[in-house]
């Protein structure tokens, strides 16, 4: 009798255990214009704020965050979609425009992750010093909005993609309140 109560104890113990083990609510970090319906966010893993800045006249924001643990960064702009009107040819007007600190960009990719386009590539060196760092740069366009995000990572190893593909995955574009 005491055997049966004694398992009896344990089996009601394990499903409270397993009853209460629900998920964990994923904290996420938000980015908005005044202007744009949606709220961007995104999972806050170990993301630092370095730097933001607002246009005067609200048209248009820029946002640095580091996540020195994963040794990312990630830097974004919103503002209102102008000389592109969809993901991928944002993404090609992008690459066309270039930018100077891309010297020697090796193993370049353009592609797409479900409906998000995106142009990535390694960048080896950088004034001379060895850096091996890989850029991606995803183009979200919603609402009339775009999103210009751009990823790097220094010390770049091929299985260091998937933190890549998650944060672009990830992102999501929450309806602001209408209140």
């Amino acid at each position: 009798m005491l055997k049966k109560l004694s398992m009896t104890g344990w089996i009601l113990l394990l499903c409270q255990t397993i009853v209460s083990a629900g998920p964990l609510q994923e904290k996420r970090l938000e980015f908005t214009l005044k202007q744009a319906p949606w709220t961007l966010t995104m999972p806050a893993d170990d993301f630092k704020m370095a730097q933001k800045q607002l246009k005067p006249d609200g048209g248009g924001a820029y946002f640095l965050l580091i996540d020195k643990k994963q040794g990312f960064n990630l830097s974004m702009y919103i503002e209102p979609a102008k000389d592109c009107t969809d993901s991928r040819s944002c993404r090609d007007m992008i690459w066309k425009l270039g930018n100077p600190a891309w010297v020697n960009p090796q193993d370049v990719v353009q592609s797409e992750l479900g409906d998000v386009s995106f142009v990535e590539f390694l960048i080896p060196s950088f004034q001379g010093m060895p850096v091996k760092q890989q850029n991606m740069y995803a183009e979200f366009v919603v609402d009339g909005f775009w999103v210009d995000l751009h990823l790097s990572k220094t010390d770049y190893k091929t299985e260091d993609h998937k933190l890549f593909e998650r944060i672009i995955r990830s992102i999501k574009f929450e309806p602001k309140n209408k209140s």
